[in-house]
């Protein structure tokens, strides 16, 4: 079995289709990466899809970084300017055959939700944005591969304002209600003794 390092050479190029197959087939063999990659091969050219696992983006990018060192690449993002896609490349050869591997990712939003919000892009200095429309000329897709964006500060909640009224209630106030007496015929305050009449008793 020819080793990967053989396989990312400068062998002349082979144009029939099934030593196209035989190439990719080869060096996916020899790789150790059998399961979550489709190679699809076409015209002297050998494209390789990473696609598990599915919801570790970290694990993807690990894959196509040892993959791009194996075909003589280099790893770069990938962005579509009319839409908000993108995704980890890397461009080499395979045996003499022009070769790329590729992962997608998924672009991050304002919303709470992968699929709700406006797509957000980083600027050339830094500056993170929700874009509306196409991606700007020297932009890139902020992807789930960035830290998530943090939020918005929430704002304190203003304190409910006492109905008009109902003046508000001091120290002062408190104790002078304290201090008053209850009309006549209201019931006494909790804590006072009522005044009990005393009976007295006859004699039969």
């Amino acid at each position: 079995m020819t080793a990967p390092g053989s396989q990312a050479g400068t062998q002349p190029a082979r144009s029939t289709l099934p030593e196209e197959l035989r190439a990719a087939a080869d060096f996916i063999e020899t790789s150790g990466h059998r399961d979550g990659v489709i190679v699809t091969c076409r015209a002297g050219h050998i494209s390789i899809s990473v696609w598990e696992p599915y919801k570790d983006a970290a694990a993807r990018q690990a894959v196509v970084t040892r993959l791009a060192g194996l075909i003589g690449g280099a790893v770069r993002q990938e962005n579509r300017p009319k839409y908000p896609e993108a995704g980890l490349r890397a461009d080499g050869t395979i045996g003499g055959l022009r070769a790329e591997v590729y992962t997608p990712l998924a672009v991050r939003r304002t919303g709470p939700r992968s699929e709700a919000g406006r797509p957000l892009a980083e600027a050339p200095d830094g500056q993170v944005a929700a874009v509306r429309g196409h991606l700007p000329g020297g932009w890139r897709w902020v992807t789930e591969l960035d830290p998530a964006p943090s939020p918005a500060p929430v704002a304190a909640e203003a304190p409910a304002l006492a109905a008009r009224d109902c003046p508000p209630l001091t120290s002062e106030a408190l104790l002078a209600a304290a201090r008053t007496k209850p009309a006549a015929g209201q019931p006494a305050r909790e804590g006072t003794r009522a005044a009990v009449p005393r009976l007295s008793h006859r004699g039969s």
